[in-house]
């Protein structure tokens, strides 16, 4: 599943060469999987340059000079990536943008996977999960107050729960959840209201280490012997402690911890 940091990895793979660059061309090689308008699109897109590049959770967001915004969402397949224009597309292509220097930007996804809109000027309301998305939790604004107010609104509910709400914090998937479930040493599946501020509070420092780390060194971060989320497979040991990592559904997904090294509360 495509998560916060995988997303920022495709970002870095291409907003700086894309950015400052006109759109020579809009191809698109499936209409019927885009939310878009072809002719506006052509209007509002050809012909004028990149602006910049945005994520907001699993979002991406490139901003056009003409005010337009084409919006991505990379569902947990999506992929968003620079490519020649000579190599032909694959099946799962959805848009391609053509810069005159012969590479071009490609949106692609599996089946009935991510989104595409096109948003012309700020009102982004429509677009439905976009639209009630939470902050980003690598912002300055996603502070451990806010974090244990936004949690304290979900007392019934499991920890886990909490991370993978994308009203309550954008872009962090089943993966990435367990990792800080088990870097701060609680259980997935235990409940907020058995959950004390200090609690919440460290949950929400590993949250952020956790991401940073991921976000700034992928490789080095998912090459860590320390990590959970280089063993999620059957019959893997903790990382840690060595003991047998237990697995349980939470959320209705596959779930991973260590029933010694993370403790309830």
């Amino acid at each position: 599943m495509i998560e916060l940091p995988d997303v920022e990895r495709m970002i870095d793979a291409f907003a700086g060469y894309a950015t400052g660059k006109t759109v020579s061309a809009v191809l698109i090689d499936n209409e019927e999987s885009v939310d878009i308008d072809p002719e506006l699109t052509e209007e509002k897109i050809r012909g004028h340059a990149i602006d910049s590049v945005e994520r907001h959770g699993r979002y991406v967001v490139v901003r056009f000079r003409s005010g337009a915004n084409l919006v991505f969402h990379m569902g947990s397949e999506g992929r968003i990536f620079l490519e020649s224009q000579t190599t032909p597309p694959d099946d799962d292509s959805r848009i391609r943008l053509q810069f005159a220097a012969g590479r071009e930007l490609r949106y692609a996804a599996p089946g009935d996977q991510g989104e595409i809109h096109l948003v012309d000027g700020e009102d982004f309301s429509g677009l439905g999960t976009f639209e009630r998305l939470g902050l980003d939790p690598l912002s300055d604004d996603f502070t451990a107050e806010v974090f244990v107010g936004l949690a304290g609104t979900k007392p019934r509910v499991s920890l886990k729960s909490v991370l993978m709400d994308q009203e309550i914090v954008a872009g962090i998937g089943n993966e990435y959840a367990d990792e800080i479930c088990f870097q701060a040493g609680y259980r997935p599946d235990l409940k907020i209201a058995d959950m004390s501020i200090e609690q919440l509070g460290r949950v929400h420092t590993y949250l952020k280490r956790v991401l940073r780390r991921a976000t700034l060194h992928w490789q080095a971060a998912h090459a860590d012997p320390g990590w959970l989320i280089n063993r999620r497979s059957p019959g893997k040991t903790c990382p840690r402690c060595s003991s047998k990592l237990k697995s349980m559904s939470v959320s209705g997904r596959k779930t991973y911890l260590c029933p010694r090294c993370q403790r309830t509360a």
